[in-house]
């Protein structure tokens, strides 16, 4: 029984943390917009960066083993991969984080703005705008 080379070692431990990879592509493609999209749905979120990561280790393990690059080149491979990711993810921002627009409050009656500027003491600005509409 053989032993492992390093470089098959390394695609081992890159393959196990390519979730952090995902992550990374996420954080620069999203920006501060990966937090929104955590707090509203954590498991899709851990989903879309576990198959992010997946789709940078993955490609650049083939492109290793097709140019027969070494250990250290094969890291590069990967963060240019992931910087690559984060690119297109960056290009789908807006489907993947849809903000909606808050509701707006409900705007207030005649009424209710009379009674708001008589409490804060100006009453007379009421009788004054009732003079000049002549109501």
């Amino acid at each position: 029984m053989t032993g492992l080379s390093a470089i098959e070692i390394l695609y081992l431990i890159l393959l196990v943390g390519s979730l952090a990879f995902g992550l990374e592509a996420l954080f620069l493609g999203l920006g501060g917009k990966l937090m929104v999209l955590y707090r509203r749905r954590k498991v899709k979120t851990i989903m879309i960066a576990l198959a992010v990561g997946l789709a940078i280790v993955g490609p650049a393990i083939v492109t290793s083993m097709a140019l027969t690059l070494e250990p250290l080149y094969f890291c590069v491979v990967v963060l240019a991969y992931s910087f690559v990711a984060s690119k297109i993810i960056g290009a789908f921002r807006m489907k993947l984080v849809r903000t909606p627009t808050p509701p707006l409050p409900p705007q207030p009656s005649e009424r209710e703005i009379k009674a708001m500027l008589q409490k804060r003491g100006l009453g007379r600005l009421v009788s004054k705008k009732r003079a000049k509409s002549g109501g």
